[in-house]
């Protein structure tokens, strides 16, 4: 029995393909493949670097999706139904939408995979395949397994084609799941849950030790939303890490940086780079969205603190929060400019309302959705009906700040990269 995974890009228009950008592998698949039994063969394909040969013989098509790129989900899964194999998906907008997704596809997995999937694969082998399948719980993160990224190694071959600035390919760890934060707009909580599971230490720590001998690479993405989610569990981390030798990344809540004695022991521990989610220089709009943690008013002394460090900082904004006006993009990048000069990369996205999310429902019930093609919910695009401005004044602003932005990111990230190797 053959199963195939997979990944799918993402379409436009009148069918044109687009591909995004690759931070860095996905470990979804990685991760059920440790879960699929022994007597199954498993290959991943990542539509955003290879094509997919439909006629290429196979028995069951799992298929993940965030919302940007169900449309061409839906259509991959049609593609291998018209030819008579059965298709799972799963992942954030299966799950949001599972009626919607059951319109093309023979079986969804609601929620985390790692208990359900080996039970699809077994109803699959005895002809007893359900149309869905639900998550008994939360995943206990103490009986984590290391995902089989090995998997993708035929992605590095002749050339690394997962190449971001600064992310080594197949070094992606996975360290908790779930946040107590409840963001409107964060899809993380509706999936992974309100609140933080960590795996054991000893055991991250001993993936790290494999992946760095299997893949001699000392730097580690962590692909966590926030990494500091309980500070006993932080401080045992970074005290195993320095031992490691190692630097690492991770995306994390800007109340690290209210510790000193936090961000010395992150840099001890080969921290390389953190991204804040600021989401905005308006505090209305940050309370608009319950990111209660976030204090505009004290951003600039909590930056200037983790300069001191030799810590690279990036962070990503949210532009159109429902205090936001027109003025917003000019008072962003004044801003901007008292710290482009010490950031390492500014990611500015337009708000986007995803199925399942609190902010979706509300926009529901204002009547604020203007465009339901899942296509253009990439961060990119006006999807809805802005408060205090129009759909296009947003629009326009977001590409003009991208434009500002964009050349000082890459003259930013060139100089530090050429200093730290």
């Amino acid at each position: 029995m053959k199963v195939k995974f997979i990944s799918p890009s993402m379409v436009r228009e009148e069918g044109e393909m687009f591909v995004h950008e690759l931070w860095y592998p996905l470990l979804t698949f990685p991760i059920l493949a440790v879960h699929t039994p022994d007597d199954v063969e498993v290959e991943i394909i990542d539509e955003a670097i290879e094509a997919i040969d439909f006629d290429d013989p196979v028995d069951l098509v799992g298929i993940t999706s965030m919302t940007h790129s169900a449309p061409r989900a839906y259509q991959v899964a049609d593609e291998y139904r018209k030819r008579g194999i059965k298709t799972v998906m799963g992942g954030f907008h299966a799950s949001a939408l599972p009626e919607e997704a059951l319109e093309h596809v023979d079986t969804v997995v609601i929620g985390e995979g790692e208990e359900t999937w080996p039970v699809v694969v077994e109803d699959f082998k005895k002809r007893q395949l359900k149309t869905r399948y639900t998550s008994p719980g939360l995943f206990d993160m103490t009986k984590y397994k290391i995902p089989r990224v090995e998997l993708l190694t035929k992605y590095l071959s002749p050339v690394d084609q997962y190449k971001p600035p600064y992310y080594p390919s197949l070094n992606v760890i996975e360290v908790s799941r779930g946040c107590p934060n409840r963001c409107s707009f964060c899809a993380v909580t509706n999936f992974h849950g309100a609140r933080h599971r960590f795996r054991r230490v000893e055991d991250v720590l001993n993936e790290i030790r494999h992946r760095k001998l299997q893949n001699r690479m000392r730097f580690f993405p962590f692909c966590d939303d926030n990494l500091y989610g309980s500070k006993t569990y932080f401080i045992e981390l970074l005290k195993g890490l320095k031992k490691l030798n190692i630097n690492w990344f991770s995306q994390i809540s800007i109340n690290v940086a209210r510790s000193p004695d936090l961000l010395r022991m992150m840099e001890d521990s080969g921290c390389q780079t953190v991204c804040f989610g600021i989401e905005s220089i308006n505090q209305q709009s940050i309370d608009s969205v319950n990111k209660f943690t976030n204090k505009v008013e004290q951003y600039d002394e909590l930056f200037e603190r983790v300069k001191k460090y030799k810590i690279n900082i990036a962070f990503t904004m949210i532009l159109g929060l429902d205090y936001d006006d027109e003025t917003i993009f000019e008072k962003t990048y004044n801003w901007l400019e008292k710290h482009l000069d010490s950031i390492i990369l500014v990611n500015p996205h337009i708000l986007t309302p995803y199925p399942g999310t609190p902010l979706y429902r509300q926009l529901i019930e204002e009547n604020r959705i203007i465009d339901r093609n899942w296509s253009h919910y990439d961060h990119r695009q006006v999807v809805y009906q802005p408060r205090l401005m129009s759909p296009e004044t947003l629009l326009n602003g977001y590409r003009w700040l991208m434009g500002k932005v964009k050349a000082v990111n890459y003259s930013n990230w060139q100089k530090r990269y050429q200093r730290q190797g």
